[in-house]
């Protein structure tokens, strides 16, 4: 799968990846990358608050992310996330370069769809404050639209989706765009674990850093964005 043209490339990883080495990941070109910080009300990443810390002294770009469990308490599971932010960062307050927090939603648990949407609502709301960001949502294009039902609600937060293997993503409930797409699975130079989830940003590298909290901050309108006219792109991406 080729990088989507104009758009600015990344990766997401979690303890699967194990020892990343950050440097050389952002040698080869990738700007940003978002770490799993914890699953539930009770697993914290083990290999967090070491990637945390790497990505940002490599230069890039960084964002955490939740692995949301209907099942569990919502406000619990906002707890365990914050509190895994608050030791690796210092506070749960995000700073320049960092990219807002994200909940990942691909499971049901059993629990029924507006039940699911209730807890991820409450999820949002707590971490949101918490960060001073509002956290992008991610998600698979089925699991919304079929497990979900494809409902339009929480369409206000940023998309992450996962389409992976397509020309472009599909665009589930009441989005009209996303924010940042898992469109492959790849070798990547400096994740020695295999493959890794690649994603791409819908917008500029300027747009990027405004995303993250750099100075100026110039407002972006990514509904106005459209894939394939980006301008810039930060670097080769490379693969091994």
């Amino acid at each position: 799968m080729a990088f989507p043209a104009g758009a600015v490339p990344g990766i997401d990883v979690s303890h699967y990846q194990k020892v990343v080495d950050w440097p050389t990941v952002a040698a080869g070109g990738e700007a940003f990358a978002f770490a799993k910080a914890s699953e539930g009300n009770a697993v914290s990443d083990i290999y967090f608050a070491d990637n945390w810390t790497a990505i940002k002294n490599a230069g890039m770009m960084r964002g955490a992310y939740h692995f949301f469990h209907p099942a569990k308490d919502a406000a619990s599971q906002a707890h365990l996330f914050l509190a895994q932010l608050a030791k690796a960062n210092g506070s749960a307050q995000l700073a320049p370069g960092d990219l807002p927090v994200a909940l990942d939603l691909e499971v049901t648990d059993g629990v029924a769809a507006k039940d699911i949407l209730g807890g991820v609502t409450a999820w949002l709301a707590a971490v949101e404050q918490a960060t001073g960001r509002r956290p992008l949502l991610y998600t698979y294009v089925d699991f919304w639209k079929s497990t979900l039902g494809n409902p339009r609600a929480l369409s206000d937060y940023p998309l992450w989706i996962s389409h992976l293997n397509h020309a472009a993503p599909t665009i589930p409930g009441g989005w009209t765009t996303w924010a940042f797409w898992q469109f492959s699975k790849q070798t990547v130079h400096g994740v020695s674990a295999g493959v890794v989830d690649v994603d791409a940003f819908n917008g500029t590298v300027a747009d990027l850093r405004t995303l993250a909290g750099y100075s100026p901050a110039v407002s972006v309108s990514l509904a106005a964005k459209t894939f394939g006219k980006k301008q810039g792109r930060a670097g080769k991406r490379a693969r091994g």
